[in-house]
């Protein structure tokens, strides 16, 4: 089976219908479809968290759109923001800015911000019952005043030589000058116990869940070593504000054993009840002390995303989930937008190449166009006008997983101003459809297919495998 996709900007306003009768039936069960629900809510811009009422009353346009899978980031209750935190350095005690986060106040209970426990129920029964299913996030990669793990087990932070509880390095969030707070131990034992015994088998056993994703699964601490590279590089000015090492932490802590755990478990459930569970993570990054020097004195320079295409850095953690979430790829989209080197047909292509050795080494990549974390510099990806463009790439890209990220679908899908919610709903729909009927769409097979003219913005490639071939044209450019 041959099939041709042709994408052009502008063709927004008048989407033609599908020819259904064309169209392959869907492979069943070859493509998994995310689409990741709202969980915000801004008093000053009138936005409220979607409750799980109105998550529940969402669910049949997203089944419609071909949803596979609902994410929730952070479902349970949530300790109340706190401003700053006491930090002990070498220079005394310090007072950090404090960015809000997902620290629990209770892992076992739904938020109640968004509804009653039964509300909740009743929406994971709901989407069950149109074949949908549901992921919870789980974020313990810090700690806070107020939250369940410096309350109750105040021993799974990490300490610093200092005797005190350790931060995150760099303590500075990405686009904000703030800390995160206090980096968790992650090779803790009873925190491991903790999350495999208890948390893990409540979620897919009494709520009903279909597996776990693990935010952030790292452990992001300065030790000794790291001390002294980044002294040096302060004392040549070289260092960028937040990396500081304020508190040096003695020794190695892997979050491997807590991974490698969780993913057991998830296998240990999925067999005892039947069920094919889902355990995802966020990326394959295990802690600093994993990657070289170079990279080190790179990111201090404030480069905190070179991690992500580091080539020397340790990603075998990947080995462990079933896929990631794929940053890489955003911004491969972003420089197509912008007309960058990488919009060139054939440097788009060979993108992929670079990947496979990467996170994609490891595990699959869940391929979006925009999500939560770091939305607003892409967001001009999903403008209506050129959406179609971005959704197309992101969609036939290789692999079988596809992100869809807040905002862009039902419920809260009319909070960004600069996007059409149903011109989002009708190119998902149509491009999920295309990509579930087509093998070749799912393989990892891809090359350059654009012979000439050679402009930026202008990309074709094959797709294939032994059934099918498709050729992708997308004139992002709109020039020819």
């Amino acid at each position: 089976m041959i099939g041709t996709i042709i994408m052009r900007q502008g063709e927004w306003e008048n989407l033609r219908p599908l020819p259904r009768e064309c169209m392959p039936k869907p492979i069943k069960d070859s493509v998994l479809v995310i689409a990741a629900i709202p969980f915000v809510g801004d008093k000053a811009r009138g936005i409220s968290k979607p409750t799980w009422s109105e998550v529940e009353a969402a669910l049949p346009v997203l089944k419609e759109v071909g949803v596979d899978v609902i994410f929730l980031w952070a479902p349970y209750e949530r300790a109340k923001p706190v401003d700053k935190i006491t930090v002990y350095t070498c220079k005394g005690e310090m007072q950090l800015k404090l960015r809000w986060g997902l620290q629990a106040k209770n892992f076992l209970r739904p938020d109640p911000d968004r509804g009653s426990e039964d509300e909740f129920l009743h929406m994971i029964e709901a989407a069950h019952s149109l074949g949908i299913k549901v992921i919870p996030q789980l974020c313990i990669l810090s700690s806070i005043p107020g939250d369940f793990i410096h309350e109750e087990h105040p021993e799974w932070i990490l300490k610093s030589i200092y005797g005190k509880h350790a931060v995150m390095w760099p303590w500075v969030t990405t686009g904000a000058k703030a800390s995160y707070g206090y980096a968790v131990n992650k090779a803790h034992p009873d925190l491991i116990k903790y999350v495999t015994d208890v948390i893990i088998p409540h979620w897919v056993k009494y709520w009903g869940v279909d597996g776990v994703f693990l935010d952030a699964p790292n452990v992001a601490y300065c030790d000794l070593h790291m001390r002294d590279i980044l002294k040096d590089m302060e004392e040549k000015g070289l260092l960028a504000e937040g990396f500081e090492c304020l508190t040096p932490v003695d020794g190695y802590y892997s979050p491997e054993p807590l991974v490698k755990a969780m993913k057991a478990k998830i296998n240990e459930l999925g067999e005892e009840m039947g069920r094919d569970l889902i355990f995802a993570g966020e990326n394959t990054f295990k802690t600093w002390q994993d990657v070289s020097d170079d990279l080190i004195i790179k990111i201090s320079k404030g480069n905190l995303a070179a991690f992500l295409t580091d080539p020397t850095m340790d990603r075998s953690q990947g080995k462990y989930f079933d896929w990631v979430w794929g940053y890489n790829f955003r911004s491969l989209l972003k420089g197509v937008y912008s007309g960058e080197e990488v919009s060139y047909s054939e440097n788009y292509v060979k993108y992929f190449e670079t990947e496979r050795e990467l996170d994609a080494k490891y595990t699959e990549i869940a391929r979006f166009v925009n999500m939560w974390n770091v939305l607003m510099p892409f967001k001009d990806l999903l403008r209506p006008e050129v959406a179609g463009c971005y959704i197309t790439l992101a969609v036939t890209a290789p692999g079988k997983v596809v992100w869809i990220g807040v905002y862009q679908l039902p419920p809260q899908n009319n909070i960004i101003k600069e996007w059409n919610g149903k011109v989002l709903i009708e190119w998902y729909k149509r491009l999920i459809l295309i990509k579930k009927g087509y093998s070749a769409l799912q393989s990892m097979n891809i090359e350059n297919a654009l012979i000439s003219p050679r402009i930026t913005r202008l990309i074709a490639y094959n797709r294939w495998d032994a059934n099918t071939s498709v050729t992708v044209i997308v004139n992002a450019g709109n020039e020819h």
